[in-house]
């Protein structure tokens, strides 16, 4: 027999690697996974497979207040990517809720706490994130079907965006300074995300064999609903990734804690490091070597009209360069 450690909730190791399991209305599931897996891979399981046995009992009613239940609720997410962003959008709602049984916290009450952040100056983005959260909450704890506080509640429209392109010499000058700080994770963690523009949440799910460095190609898994993709690398990205390796720096991280390095080491302030990914997409397109069909593929999107919808004022830019550059001299 197998002799088991417990290394996290529900989580063992053993001689052959690991075993995930999930218990749940006296029904139990357990999963196999080779020793190389990442705690972070075995947490999702877990939380995808209770959301799943969920489905198949009648919603609970919520019960107890929303600071104890609540901080159970995060106890699972510990470790998961964005778990720091998670519990502070949570908490957020803990000075006016938290004492509250979670049966009494009404879509009324959640309206009016949304119009006070309003007010204060709480930006659209982080009053999703906060709804969000809350909704996880309850539906965590209580199955996909339980009725939460949420419902019918309108939230704030998000602020109309676009793609923000970092200038080459940018990225090239916050690398050179990442390198000579010593911080050869973040350093490797930056090179990838400027050469294959994906989301972090992708690198953190990468794994030694999603790579063929010798074919330059990443196996990417999916994020965020998105599809998983076979990803071309070009000289850059590959030694990116080599860098990446010798620095061990696979796994979970910190995204916010990363920000702060990159802005400590020139990365411009009012940017989102995000805006690695954007950059990707826009020099493709301006390149003339890609179209959306490509961007879309490249960074994942399920549907053509999420690339039409954020890029395409990109790809108008280059129409106009084209049609400027045609001329008939007729006068």
């Amino acid at each position: 027999m197998r002799q088991r450690h417990r290394i996290a909730e529900g989580i063992y190791r053993d001689d052959y690697g690991f075993a995930a399991t999930v218990k749940l209305a006296g029904v139990q599931r357990e999963k196999r996974f080779p020793p190389d897996t990442t705690l972070e891979i075995m947490k999702s399981w877990r939380v995808q497979t209770r959301a799943e046995l969920d489905t198949d009992r009648p919603p609970v009613a919520p019960r107890g207040t929303l600071l104890t239940d609540g901080d159970r609720f995060l106890k699972r997410k510990r470790g998961m990517p964005g778990f720091k962003a998670d519990r502070a959008h949570l908490h957020a709602w803990y000075p006016r809720f938290g004492a509250s049984r979670r049966s009494s916290i009404t879509p009324d009450l959640v309206s009016d706490q949304i119009a006070r952040w309003r007010a204060a100056g709480v930006a659209a983005r982080t009053i999703r994130h906060r709804c969000r959260v809350l909704r996880e909450c309850y539906r965590g704890l209580d199955g996909p079907r339980v009725k939460h506080p949420l419902t019918g509640v309108k939230l704030p429209k998000l602020p109309a965006s676009h793609p923000i392109a970092v200038s080459a010499s940018t990225i090239r000058d916050v690398a050179k300074r990442l390198k000579a700080s010593g911080r050869q994770a973040v350093y490797a963690r930056f090179l990838v995300r400027a050469t294959t523009g994906q989301r972090p949440t992708q690198i953190m799910k990468a794994q030694p064999d999603d790579l063929d460095l010798e074919r330059r190609v990443w196996f990417v898994r999916s994020s965020k609903g998105g599809d998983p993709i076979a990803l071309p690398l070009n000289t850059d990205a590959v030694r990116a990734w080599k860098i990446f390796a010798a620095a061990n720096a696979w796994g979970a991280f910190d995204t916010g804690r990363d920000a702060d390095i990159l802005r400590q080491h020139g990365w411009p302030k009012d940017v989102r490091p995000y805006a690695m990914r954007h950059t990707f997409a826009i020099d493709l397109l301006l390149s003339g070597k890609a179209d959306l069909g490509d961007v879309q593929g490249l960074l994942g999107h399920r549907q053509i009209q999420t690339t039409r919808d954020f890029y395409a004022p990109v790809l108008i830019a280059r129409m106009a360069k084209a049609v400027r550059g045609r001329r008939l001299k007729l006068a």
